[in-house]
């Protein structure tokens, strides 16, 4: 499907230039016509350039930014009444990724063959999410496009905020560890040794804490390559860990039961699965199809399984307040709240608030995070350096204390 460089006679006789995105010259003139306007001429727009050629090769698929951007589009594109291709087409226009340009027009070019919105959305998983598919199925259902695409971009938005807060708590301490590890490393490597040898050609005598300082000291000297490659080999078994199964089962178990920080990645979690599940649910979706999808959406496989048990006792004829109560992660709050929902026919509005709290206590968990973490790595920093000091002046005082002696004495070295 390529690009047309084109020219056109509006209404009141002006002629307009631009390029659009079309599957022939006959379907760039219906396009055109559609909006208003007379087609004139049209190219298709071709280029050798090195950068163009690239376009065609693509990693990954569109990232919260992109689907926040692309919805709030939407929405304002659909309230102020343009028609479906021409926002799908100006939005493709105006993207600058590649990939993204990409995608809305292969997405233009299966709807102008008879599939649906969502029909075409769900053909590209790697650029909407299933539950977002399902969301745009019911807009479309519905009539309700417009709202639904502002409900997309801040359900979004509210999870892109909170996932920048949890990185930004770990890049303070991340930096300071690697600032620490590297420090350490070039003093037990290559400025402590002459020292130690110096020590030994002396029988000075060691103290406890300077023997331990040596050991590690040797032990980074001469297998310092492979000491870095298992912890490259266990960085790297960590990371495709994730990708299987069975060992992400074991992962996610361990987050949810680590003490300390389990409290913040079960509420995590939960927050996630309750706005999932609180808009899934305003948007007009059934109480299973909503659990489904949300337990779906949920990056914890030891959750999911328990939120399909709970899913099979709704089925049975249980209620959702019920069914979660059995759940040894969710904690009795949220099942009140839910209750509470139920009883007063208020399920998704409930849902929604116990999301919001939990976002709200893990900011506030996060900014307690960042106000003690200063004085800890603070603290560990002068631990680590008052370490390394007396690993070394310790003896090194004993020598030099030892040597004064001697001259004083006469009989120092060379004597």
């Amino acid at each position: 499907m390529p690009d047309y460089a084109y020219k056109a006679a509006d209404a009141g006789g002006s002629i307009v230039k631009g390029v659009r995105f079309a599957n022939s010259q006959d379907d760039l003139a219906l396009m055109i016509k559609s909006a208003g306007m007379h087609l004139l001429e049209a190219n298709e727009t071709r280029s050798a350039d090195f950068r163009k050629a690239l376009s065609n090769i693509h990693i990954g698929g569109m990232n919260r930014r992109d689907l926040i951007e692309f919805s709030n589009n939407m929405g304002v594109m659909f309230r102020a009444g343009v028609p479906l291709i021409n926002a799908l087409d100006e939005l493709r226009q105006d993207n600058d990724r590649s990939y993204v340009k990409k995608t809305l027009g292969e997405i233009i070019e299966d709807i102008q063959a008879g599939d649906s919105l969502h029909e075409a959305m769900a053909k590209r998983p790697k650029a909407f999410p299933g539950l977002y598919t399902n969301v745009v199925e019911i807009g479309e259902n519905t009539g309700s496009l417009d709202a639904v695409f502002f409900d997309l971009a801040k359900h979004y938005k509210r999870i892109d905020d909170l996932i920048k807060n949890v990185r930004k708590a770990l890049i303070y301490p991340a930096f300071i560890l690697t600032a620490l590890l590297l420090a350490g490393y070039v003093f037990l490597t290559m400025v402590f040794p002459p020292l130690f040898q110096l020590l030994e050609d002396f029988k000075v005598p060691l103290p406890a804490i300077t023997k331990i300082v040596m050991a590690v000291s040797n032990a980074l000297r001469d297998h310092g390559g492979k000491i870095l490659v298992i912890v490259i080999l266990l960085g790297v078994g960590f990371f495709f860990g994730r990708k299987n199964k069975t060992s992400k089962y074991y992962i996610d178990f361990g987050e949810l039961n680590i003490p300390v920080i389990k409290g913040v990645f079960i509420q995590l979690r939960l927050a996630f699965f309750m706005r999932y599940l609180s808009m899934l649910l305003s948007a007009g979706m059934d109480i299973l199809r909503g659990l489904q999808l949300a337990t779906d959406s949920v990056n914890n496989l030891v959750l999911q399984k328990f939120f399909n048990v709970s899913r099979d006792k709704v089925i049975e004829g249980e209620m959702l307040s019920e069914a979660l109560r059995k759940v040894r992660y969710v904690p009795n709050m949220v099942t009140r709240m839910i209750a509470i929902g139920e009883e007063s026919g208020n399920l998704p509005d409930q849902m929604e608030y116990v999301a919001d709290y939990y976002n709200e206590e893990l900011e506030r968990r996060i900014a307690i995070a960042l106000a003690a973490m200063e004085p800890i790595l603070i603290f560990c920093l002068a631990g680590l350096a008052l370490s390394l000091v007396m690993g070394v002046l310790l003896p090194l005082y004993n020598l030099v204390s030892t040597l004064s002696m001697g001259v004083g004495t006469g009989t120092g070295v060379g004597m």
